[in-house]
């Protein structure tokens, strides 16, 4: 899936951002915010996991008494402009000079026919309750799914529709997303009724992911922003480039299930080639005498 849309093409977590992943993504991942005036808007920010959203550096025309995404209404979201200098913005300048902060519902609407599913990361506070009512009036709740660091959001979400399909599974599905891994961290998720546990790309170990499975929930490695994985790659982990091929190959043969990318189109070509190669493979020893 494409973290924050296709980053390194379009403005992240911007409709063309989204909409760059059709034809080669399962789905998208989008950072959302309630603004004071109650819409729900996407959007990423500088900031921490901790204290997410802010304006500083993020946006070059900010007001001042404004330092977060939360300060504002929608329509004076739409007066600010992207900072084409901010390093983790690593899109054409042009495309972050033009960006614009959608709707939840612009880009819900835009995704509806691309066939894509959609990871919602309930960012801001207060999330849970309306992002679930929008997605119940467009009828999306079998293409989305509700994340969060903020696990008492997950909680909301699954208090709110408990639903469950024929095989057990829920209708409305979770991840309790972790920077940090505590050791319990299985039973964090289960004790909030997750569907799944997202830890970040570093973090998926083998043992970790299979503890995961065991447990019944789904799995998914997340990376970092282009700053995060230009620092790793360049400091810790010198054996893959960032997000290369041997990078995402490394990752999946951990076992992991779903992998949220910031180059969604080298992944695909990836594994575009590895099905090849391994077809081909297939195709010979079953031609050999």
């Amino acid at each position: 899936m494409g973290h924050r849309g296709s980053l390194y093409e379009e403005l992240e977590n911007t409709r063309p951002a989204f909409l760059k992943c059709a034809g080669i993504c399962d789905a998208v991942e989008l950072d959302v915010f309630v603004l004071k005036d109650g819409t729900i808007v996407v959007f990423h920010g500088s900031g921490t996991d901790q204290n997410p959203g802010l304006l500083r550096d993020y946006c070059t025309n900010s007001n001042a008494k404004a330092t977060s995404i939360l300060d504002l209404t929608y329509e004076e979201t739409q007066l600010l402009t992207f900072n084409p200098g901010f390093a983790e913005l690593a899109a054409p300048d042009d495309r972050v000079r033009r960006g614009k902060i959608p709707t939840l519902q612009q880009v819900l609407r835009d995704l509806q026919p691309t066939g894509m599913e959609v990871k919602i990361e309930l960012k801001g506070p207060g999330t849970a309750r309306p992002v679930v009512e929008l997605v119940d009036r467009l009828q999306m709740a079998d293409r989305v799914s509700f994340s969060s660091f903020n696990h008492d959001e997950i909680a909301t979400v699954r208090r709110m529709r408990p639903q469950t399909n024929p095989d057990g599974g829920y209708v409305y599905r979770t991840g309790a997303l972790f920077n940090e891994v505590p050791t319990d961290f299985v039973q964090r998720a289960l004790s909030v009724q997750a569907s799944e546990v997202h830890l970040r790309y570093d973090a998926a170990t083998t043992d970790r992911i299979d503890a995961i499975h065991r447990a019944g929930l789904g799995s998914m490695a997340w990376f970092r922003g282009p700053v995060g994985m230009r620092s790793d790659t360049t400091h810790k982990y010198w054996d893959v480039g960032n997000e290369d091929a041997a990078c995402y190959q490394t990752v999946m043969e951990t076992g992991v299930q779903q992998l949220c990318v910031n180059k969604p189109r080298v992944l695909f070509q990836y594994l575009q080639t590895s099905t090849t190669t391994r077809e081909h493979r297939v195709g010979s020893v079953l031609l050999a005498p």
